[in-house]
């Protein structure tokens, strides 16, 4: 089977007995048979339902006629930072997680000293991105036997690559942060509209990022 995580949404709990008491019904694991037959159905298919207007009536390109494509490389985390707390004494954080200071800031400008590529998007190349966004779809939607799938990605998430939207201003209003590499990636806001991410939809806008000419994350050398 495809490394692709499932999730199934299903209900585990069930009702029953005089006490009104709550049982757990111990559910197995789906077979193999319907694993392969969700996991086909979450492969990409083009549609074309949504027309070059359409398309750009989705936040946040609606909103933001400015959109860059980088990369980026988080910084490598230092021993030596200090954490401030107001309640415990000064330590030492070794963590990345813990020191890295924030590439996308809505409100803020893009640090360009922590950019190693960008990309000014033509009105031709939005019209593109929005094509993979919104016209790539799952084969089907429907459930197997009671169970659907999602596809979460995997556990690591080192992103390098952004769809960035700015302002009149140059600030960042809204970006769409990547991790080519786990499949996973995270919004500045729950009101972007990204479409439907079936099984090859990363590899498509990772495709093309590297057309656009960004290399760094979007290439095998990277990963």
């Amino acid at each position: 089977m495809h490394a692709t995580k499932l999730t199934l949404l299903f209900s585990l709990i069930c009702f029953a007995g005089f006490a009104q008491k709550k049982k757990y019904e111990v559910i197995e694991p789906p077979s193999k048979e319907i694993g392969d037959v969700l996991e086909k159905r979450m492969v990409c298919v083009y549609r074309n339902l949504y027309t070059p207007e359409a398309r750009l009536r989705f936040f946040p390109f609606n909103e933001y006629k400015k959109i860059i494509l980088i990369s980026f490389e988080l910084p490598e985390a230092s021993p030596d930072i200090i954490i401030y707390d107001t309640h415990k004494p000064l330590i030492k954080a070794p963590y990345k997680k813990e020191v890295d200071l924030a590439l996308l800031s809505k409100t803020q400008k893009l640090d360009q000293t922590r950019i190693k590529e960008k990309k000014i998007l033509s009105a031709f190349e939005i019209d593109k991105l929005t094509d993979i966004l919104y016209n790539f779809d799952y084969k089907s939607t429907k459930s197997y036997k009671g169970l659907r799938i999602a596809d979460e990605g995997y556990s690591c998430y080192n992103p390098r690559n952004a769809i960035v939207f700015l302002d009149e201003k140059g600030l960042i209003a809204e970006y769409i942060e990547i991790c080519f590499e786990c499949h996973r990636r995270e919004e500045s806001s729950e009101k972007i509209k990204t479409g439907e991410f079936c099984t090859e939809k990363y590899d498509l806008i990772r495709k093309y990022f590297y057309t656009a000419g960004i290399k760094y994350g979007t290439s095998k050398h990277t990963h």
